[in-house]
């Protein structure tokens, strides 16, 4: 098959079928063990899959460090030595490592994916897009972490409280934040819920994430640094946490309108 579009000859793979010669095994990209021809358009759809999958866990797991590193850096500086202790920082990789991973792993294989584009070689994995959707992501998880503990309206919310409760607070809502962060990491339409019912092991992982964190903060004690949080401070959390998600929709729409 011949196809003259540049942009499908830059994304051209080639295949061999089953039973054809050892010579065109060892030329063609992917070698089909049966010979069926729609076994062609599975490998397609399964291969644009995987690399969707890649690319969605990646925007997620560099906004992660990404926000980690900032909001490390940037606490000493601002007059808090620890903002995050080592052991808190071992959780979020944990965590978001492995659980991330399955999440991401089991998007479903869409066929609308058959209707994009090609994507040539020479193109970075790493868009220009998705740096956009990191940063963006990553400056805001950052900046209201940092606010918990050095901006007074955003400090006040939580009562007279010493330091430690503080933090705790913080943590809470970075682990929130970067939770939530992967609705908008799955998808880049403006309804991040679309479809969301088709993968189950991320609904699963995202409700273990915030189990987890449940269960850390409120029993970790000395172990994480951290103290036990109030109904009112989980909701304060949850609602600075959850805001991540309409800020990437505003992100889409101004991208979108300028597109």
């Amino acid at each position: 098959m011949v196809n003259d579009s540049p942009a499908l000859k830059k994304a051209d793979v080639g295949f061999a079928m089953g039973s054809g010669t050892e010579v065109a095994k060892e030329a063609g990209d992917i070698t089909i063990l049966d010979d069926n021809f729609s076994s062609i358009e599975k490998a397609i759809l399964y291969g644009r899959t995987m690399f969707k999958s890649i690319r969605k866990f990646l925007i997620f797991q560099l906004t992660v460090n990404v926000a980690a590193v900032l909001t490390c850096f940037l606490g000493p500086m601002l007059g808090e030595n620890v903002v995050m202790t080592v052991v808190q920082l071992l959780v979020v990789n944990q965590a978001m490592d492995t659980l991330a991973a399955i999440a991401f792993g089991s998007e479903p294989a869409l066929q609308e994916y058959m209707k994009d584009r090609p994507i040539p070689r020479s193109e970075s994995i790493v868009t220009r897009e998705m740096l956009t959707e990191i940063i963006i992501s990553a400056l805001y998880i950052t900046s209201i972490c940092l606010g918990i503990l050095f901006i007074p309206f955003i400090r006040n919310l939580f009562g007279n409280v010493d330091v430690t409760y503080l933090k705790s607070a913080l943590f809470a809502t970075f682990m929130m934040a970067i939770t939530f962060n992967g609705f908008n990491a799955r998808t880049d339409k403006m309804n991040v819920f679309e479809g969301i019912g088709r993968n189950r092991n991320f609904l699963l992982v995202t409700l273990s994430l915030l189990l987890l964190q449940f269960v850390f903060i409120t029993f970790g004690g000395e172990a994480l640094s951290v103290e036990a949080l109030s109904p009112s401070a989980w909701l304060i959390c949850f609602i600075l946490a959850f805001l991540v998600i309409p800020i990437d929709i505003i992100r889409k729409a101004v991208i979108g309108k300028r597109s």
